[in-house]
């Protein structure tokens, strides 16, 4: 066990260099101070600007919900919904029409993918850009999604509902039209619209290597997979992003995000961000703390890919918890670490659920987790619906298309939803789970525990956090800062039946006894609860198969339902000599499925295939 004292956020010196560096890129614009968030594009509509404490919900328009047929296939083979890589038919409509949904979530903010007009199809015509980073038109909308009066309408009626809408902007580099190192297009025609189509106001340094060999120059002025890389130090493409994108931001939008912002130079994100007068925040894909901190001083938040690795890691394949420390250890490097956007899940990643076996429960407990933390949580669209990225974990470079579904459900009353529900509740409720410094308050392989604080207030919540199989109980004394004195009941916010009560002793002299169970995260706070709630029941499906292996070997499950599949293993859990087991909660309470075990998913059992129902401890014994 650790206890360890984090500092408060410092302000960072380089922050003054980058705003400097912005007044003499984009003089007269507007400036903000390190404490302060800009005005918004429109006060009188909007819930204002993006700020610490939102929660931001992630949506691929292209695959989340199709409200006009008419604008799917524009005739240029783009069109294939039953290809991932091409255009499925979502639009600005489809969302609208789905804002509800949203908004009932809890979230507070909607990040939509790029708006502008696309290049049709890849150079090589095997992949569409329904994603939104193939840019030809920067200032014209995308058809496929609609048009501006068709945004103007979603942005408002999000703004209706409360929701903030984020801009997902794309300065770094046009689609692929310029071959390799070329610096003429060829067929002349094919090229991005004026006044970008000059061959000049791009770098031809070729691809990026990412070796990790690349000096930054050579990182900002390569092609990100083969994409064109615009030179922001040309007056001419300065001026054009700078004026397009603030036509777009002054539709309604509360914040940005920025794509491949490490690939871009650091004064014109400074220098940017002040121009379009809300905050933005920057794609660093890098998991190293001491590299993406910096981007922080020139933008008000950052993508924090460092938390991302290591919180996924530590909940989905059950890694040393410790590991969670070494990453909040690091904190007083950032500006502030409360404007770090962190997730679990997003588009260029396999999804959550199948890195951690399909596991519901370390989901649940891994989004407690991201929704008490510091930071602005993202939340990546299906996620509150266990979207399952087919099981395929590939992701070098960028991950498979299969974490970029359509969405398959829009159930209010699944269990993640529900679960997400309450976290946004009580994040919404409480200002320690918003703005509160974070604190370490417990570390060891298995469990980690923090306190966030409102220093000025007082106001504290406490949330910990197991990995493991088996109930894990510790005694974690409060931290020295905290107002909370002996004798106070604490409420598990997450399962307000739940109460512990501060006692004497410890190195601090107040301290809790915690039992946590399986997978399990408890969020505790002092006070009457904002209000009562039991978490939902779990569909649990447990196969117990009983063969004793031998030393070295495995067993692994295969079957005809989901998580399960005929072409390969689902890897069981050790549990005694001779018992292994594999839980679940995809397959539908009194559902029946076929399965079968195999040792070190080579060797099938003999015989036909067992038979199980959803819901049920299922005990076999096979014969190999």
């Amino acid at each position: 066990m650790r206890m360890t004292v984090h500092t408060a956020p410092r302000v960072s010196a380089r922050r003054g260099l980058a705003i400097a560096a912005a007044v003499a890129v984009a003089a007269g614009t507007l400036m903000w101070g390190a404490g302060a968030a800009p005005a918004s594009a429109d006060p009188t509509t909007s819930p204002g600007p993006l700020a610490e404490g939102d929660v931001i919900y992630q949506v691929l328009v292209d695959r989340f919900e199709d409200g006009d047929p008419t604008n799917n296939d524009q005739g240029d083979g783009e069109y294939d919904p039953s290809d991932l890589g091409f255009y499925h038919g979502g639009d600005w409509a489809g969302l609208t029409d789905r804002l509800g949904y949203i908004a009932d979530l809890g979230v507070t903010a909607i990040w939509l993918s790029p708006v502008s007009e696309q290049q049709p199809l890849s150079r090589d015509g095997q992949e569409a850009s329904y994603h939104g980073y193939f840019t030809r038109d920067f200032a014209t909308p995308n058809a496929h999604f609609g048009d501006r009066a068709e945004l103007q309408e979603l942005i408002d009626t999000a703004h209706g509902l409360g929701l903030k809408m984020i801009l997902d902007v794309v300065p770094n580099h046009t689609a692929d039209y310029l071959a390799g190192t070329s610096t003429t297009y060829s067929p002349s025609t094919y090229k991005p619209a004026s006044p970008l189509d000059n061959a000049s106001y791009f770098h031809h340094a070729g691809d990026c290597l990412f070796n990790g060999l690349e000096t930054q120059t050579q990182i900002e002025n390569c092609d990100l997979g083969g994409l064109d890389d615009l030179d922001q130090s040309n007056p001419v493409v300065s001026a054009h992003l700078m004026n397009t994108y603030k036509d777009w931001v002054d539709m309604g939008f509360d914040g940005i995000r920025v794509d491949a912002a490490r690939s871009v130079p650091k004064p014109w994100l400074a220098a940017f961000e002040a121009e379009m007068g809300v905050p933005t925040f920057g794609e660093v894909f890098v998991g190293d703390v001491d590299y993406v901190s910096e981007y922080q001083d020139y933008e008000w938040g950052v993508l924090d890919f460092p938390y991302f690795f290591t919180v996924r890691d530590a909940f989905s394949a059950d890694t040393d918890m410790n590991k969670l420390g070494d990453l909040f250890d690091q904190d007083s490097k950032y500006a502030n670490p409360n404007r770090l956007e962190t997730f679990l899940d997003n588009h260029d990643r396999a999804r959550f659920l199948t890195w951690a076996d399909d596991n519901y429960q370390r989901l649940r407990s891994g989004l407690t987790f991201l929704l008490t933390s510091r930071g602005v949580p993202v939340i990546y669209y299906g996620t509150e619906q266990a979207d399952d990225g087919n099981g395929n974990p590939y992701e070098v470079p960028i991950a498979n298309k299969d974490n970029r579904k359509d969405m398959e459900s829009f159930d209010q009353n699944s269990n993640l939803y529900k679960h997400i529900q309450r976290l946004t509740a009580i994040k919404a409720a409480y200002p320690a789970l918003q703005v509160g410094t974070q604190r370490e308050m417990w570390s060891d392989t298995s469990v980690y525990g923090f306190s966030r604080r409102v220093d000025s207030t007082g106001a504290e919540a406490i949330t910990l956090s197991s990995n493991s199989w088996a109930t894990q109980t510790r005694t974690v004394p409060l931290r020295a800062e905290s107002s909370i004195t002996v004798g106070t009941t604490l409420t598990n916010l997450m399962n307000t039946s739940d109460t512990v009560i501060v006692t004497a002793g410890g190195v601090t002299g107040k301290q809790i006894t915690v039992a946590l169970g399986e997978h399990e995260s408890k969020v505790y706070a002092p006070g009457t609860p904002v209000s009562a709630y039991s978490p939902e029941a779990r569909n649990t499906t447990k196969i117990r198969v009983h063969y004793n292996v031998g030393l070295g070997h495995s067993i692994a499950i295969r079957g005809d339902e989901y998580p399960f599949t005929w072409t390969s293993g689902r890897g069981a859990r050790n549990v005694a000599s001779d018992v292994w087991e594999f839980e679940l909660e995809r397959i539908p309470d009194g559902e029946t499925f076929q399965f079968k075990p195999l040792i070190d998913d080579v060797t099938w059992s003999t015989g036909g295939n067992f038979t199980g129902t959803g819901g049920d401890v299922i005990d076999i014994y096979p014969t190999f």
